[in-house]
This record gives C-alpha cells, sequence and structure tokens, in this order.
C-alpha cells in the first residue's frame, strides 16, 4: 500500500463529500521555529489546508514548543484533545507508539533511497493500527534528517566515546546505540539539552544536523562528526478525539498535508549539505568518518539492534520484521 495513493483516494473522497457546516481553527505544535525547513513545512501545510477549504478550516502554528514546553509534554496534550496537531520528531511520536522509534535504529537502511521507497509505499499498513491506539492519527510522515555527533572534542571512531558523557535523544534508539559505541549516554529532550551542554553536564550531544546548527549545537561544541548514523523519520499527527469529531471534507482538506513531504525532503537535505559547509567556513571542525571508520561505527549497530528491538517491546519484534520485508519489496 502505498501513502501517497492512499492518502489521495481518501482525500478525493472526502472532497466530494458535504461541506463543513461552520469555520474551524486547530492548532499545531512544533520544536522547530518558523525559519527552519519544518517551520516552512508546516506553514506551507496550513496554507494547503486553507486553500483547499476556501478558509472554512485552518491551522494556527506554534513554534518552538510554545502550548506545552517541550515535545514530550505536547504529544501527551495531543493525545488528551487539548493540543490539536502536532509535527513530531521520531523521538516524540514514539512516546505514543513506542514501535515507530524503530525507525530511528542506527543504520537501518542502505541508503535514503530505500528509506524514501519504505516511507511512501509501506509505511501506513505497519504503523497506522499502532498509532491510532495510542491516540493520534498520522497525516503525513516527516523528514527530520540524519543524526550527527554534536562536541567539545574530537571525534572520529566509537573509541573517542570511551566514558563521554553524551547527549542522546530521550529514546532506546539513540540511546542504546550511543552506550554500545561506548559513551556514557544522558538522554535529555529539547528544552533540556543545551543548558547541560552549556554548563558541562554534558561534553557532546547527538541531532540531526539541521536542527542541531539551526539552534546552534555548532557554537558550544565545535567539533561536528557526520557519523549519519540514524536517519530520522517524524510525522504530522493529530489527535485521534479531534479527528473523530471533523466531517470527512474536513479529514481531506487535513490530509492534503502529504503534498509537502517532497518539498520538506528536499530542503532538509539540500539544508544538511549546505549548512554543513557554512559551520565549516565559520571555524567549526566538521569531520567525515573515512570509510575504515565508518565500518567501525556501523559494528555497533546489531548488538545495538537487538537491545532496541526488546526494549521497546510491545510489537517490536513482528514490526522489525515488516521493515525487514518492505526494505526487501524496495530493493526488488
Amino acid at each position: 500500500m502505498k501513502f501517497r495513493s492512499t492518502i489521495l483516494a481518501l482525500g478525493a473522497a472526502a472532497l466530494l463529500a458535504a461541506p463543513a457546516a461552520q469555520a474551524l481553527e486547530l492548532k499545531l505544535s512544533i520544536s522547530p521555529p518558523p525559519q527552519t525547513p519544518w517551520g516552512k513545512f508546516v506553514i506551507r501545510i496550513a496554507e494547503k489546508v486553507k486553500t483547499a477549504s476556501g478558509g472554512t478550516l485552518t491551522i494556527k502554528n506554534y513554534f518552538n514548543d510554545q502550548l506545552a514546553g517541550n515535545e514530550q509534554n505536547t504529544i501527551r496534550q495531543i493525545v488528551r484533545g487539548r493540543v490539536d496537531l502536532g509535527a513530531h520528531s521520531n523521538t516524540g511520536i514514539s512516546l505514543v507508539a513506542p514501535e515507530f522509534g524503530l525507525l530511528a535504529t542506527p543504520f537501518l537502511w542502505k541508503d535514503l533511497a530505500e528509506a524514501d521507497c519504505v516511507a511512501d509505499k509501506h509505511l501506513l499498513p505497519v504503523y497506522e493500527g499502532l498509532l491510532r491506539k495510542g491516540g493520534v492519527v498520522p497525516l503525513t510522515w516527516m523528514e527530520v534528517g540524519n543524526q550527527i555527533v554534536f562536541a567539545k572534542k574530537q571525534i572520529k571512531t566509537p573509541a573517542d566515546l570511551a566514558g563521554l558523557k553524551l547527549r542522546t535523544a530521550p529514546t532506546p534508539t539513540d540511546t542504546i546505540y550511543m552506550k554500545v559505541a561506548g559513551a556514557n549516554s544522558i538522554p535529555l529532550g529539547t528544552a533540556e539539552s543545551m543548558p547541560a551542554l552549556k554548563t558541562g553536564v554534558v561534553q557532546a550531544a547527538t541531532w540531526p544536523a539541521v536542527y542541531g546548527i539551526a539552534v546552534g549545537y555548532h557554537k558550544v561544541a565545535p567539533f561536528v562528526t557526520v557519523t549519519n548514523h540514524s536517519h530520522q523519520l517524524g510525522g504530522v499527527v493529530i489527535s485521534k478525539k479531534v479527528w473523530d469529531g471533523l466531517n470527512k471534507q474536513q479529514q481531506g482538506w487535513l490530509l492534503t498535508a502529504h503534498e509537502s513531504v517532497g518539498f520538506l525532503r528536499k530542503a532538509v537535505r539540500g539544508a544538511e549539505a549546505a549548512l554543513l559547509g557554512k559551520i565549516a567556513k565559520g571555524g567549526a571542525t566538521v569531520y567525515r568518518p573515512n570509510a575504515a571508520e565508518m565500518k567501525a561505527w556501523r559494528a555497533k549497530a546489531p548488538a545495538a539492534q537487538a537491545q532496541i528491538i526488546k526494549d521497546f517491546g510491545g510489537q517490536s519484534a513482528e514490526v522489525w520484521k515488516r521493515l525487514q520485508a518492505a526494505r526487501k519489496a524496495c530493493a526488488a
């Protein structure tokens, strides 16, 4: 099943339904600021929904986690129906469906083409039921980018992580992998991470490249290692309580969010290369591990993957099998 074809079919049917009874504004929360690719992504989504609905359904975007303070609190408020929508990282969504976190498993994908193929053609049937059970409905997937390391000292291989206090995303995928690689993993949320780095609670941090640079991690931890150890995929989700209260036409307007997936992929991937080049010229040390060094990073993945599947529990073993089957289908 293809996400795009499924969404288009549902959207087309919904757009033919009876018109909405009255104008409605929904609140969308997102962590990044408006000038980032993700900020522009949700602005674009809001514009498309407004156009499709003729202004009878609108989305008001709240940036920098204004509504609940951090991503973790926000996703919980979405489940309760107190916040309508959210554009969330893998970390955020995995709080309501832990198995979603498997998508961020280090070195899961052969390359970006494989990751895109699986996202576009196979993820909806794998995750929609789990997400609905967790209290949210997926509108579209969201490119977050490649995870890299920002540090106060040079990091070339896992050996350089020995004993290092390293901020990781508060999810097993990042935390377990970096622990297996040798670091003293300290999981921290978005709001807590920069203060921890500035005060020396941690000496390094993992972040998606674009987000990390956009908020200035390279200024505090100027040794940047392009490990690309995890491809981060998040999503735009709506509270199931809110979704169930909408009519088919309103739901169809919201499903136009998927039309902006290509825009975000291009923006994030282009920004990664441009920003890494920019900070290198600005004085940061940007290090790209050579083939032998990347082999050392990859060698830590199998042991971490086994622990990650066990840690997530639930239906993780079955979901992992389905993800591997999807990879094979994309390779055929």
